[in-house]
């Protein structure tokens, strides 16, 4: 069953059609899907005449609890990151697609971004739906933190009574968010001045 999950999630044909016959079953545990570049994130990267970066640790900030970094429950379901089981790897891997399709991503750099979750809520109740994320980003040179700042983004749209249309709905949203903080991140003026080419 799981192996045959991910070869539909790997090919792309995870709909809203798949959808409802998962959560028929109630009790799932579904998966995000693998972050793909946003063409939104590519044109700001490149406008933000930044230099490239390596990526180094992600993970929860100690500051908070680090169950945020696990499942998410949505109704009868669980979100999770396919990555680790963690969100904050999920936040490096959209980070590492994005800056990846723009040229701005270097294994090699002298430059390396950090990030540690700071929080990760999706809400998923019959009127509104409601979804919080943020990170504190840490840059650093040669061992010298030379940007460091919380992000947070956030987003609330109409829901549903009926799960099949809730949720696939909150994980949209959700997912969303990842792209959404690291394009607040790229227009932030101190990160672009950290990181000038």
């Amino acid at each position: 069953m799981a192996r045959a999950w991910n070869v539909w999630q790997q090919r792309g044909l995870f709909t809203l059609a798949v959808m409802p016959l998962i959560l028929t079953l109630g009790c799932a545990q579904i998966p995000l899907s693998n972050p793909t570049p946003s063409f939104e994130i590519i044109e700001k990267a490149k406008a933000s005449r930044t230099a490239p970066v390596a990526l180094g640790l992600f993970k929860v900030d100690p500051k908070v609890n680090a169950d945020i970094d696990k499942g998410l429950n949505v109704r009868t379901n669980t979100i999770a990151s396919p990555f680790e089981n963690s969100f904050a790897q999920y936040l490096k891997q959209t980070l590492q697609t994005d800056l990846q399709a723009s040229g701005l991503y270097d294994a090699a750099a002298p430059i390396t971004l950090n990030g540690y979750l700071t929080e990760s809520v999706l809400d998923v109740p019959t009127d509104t739906g409601r979804a919080n994320l943020g990170a504190r980003f840490v840059l650093v040179r040669t061992g010298v933190t030379i940007f460091e700042k919380e992000l947070k983004a956030n987003a609330n749209w109409p829901s549903s009574f009926l799960g099949p249309i809730a949720i696939p709905a909150a994980i949209n949203h959700y997912t969303s968010l990842f792209h959404k903080l690291v394009g607040q991140l790229l227009d932030d003026p101190d990160f672009q001045r950290a990181n000038s080419k």
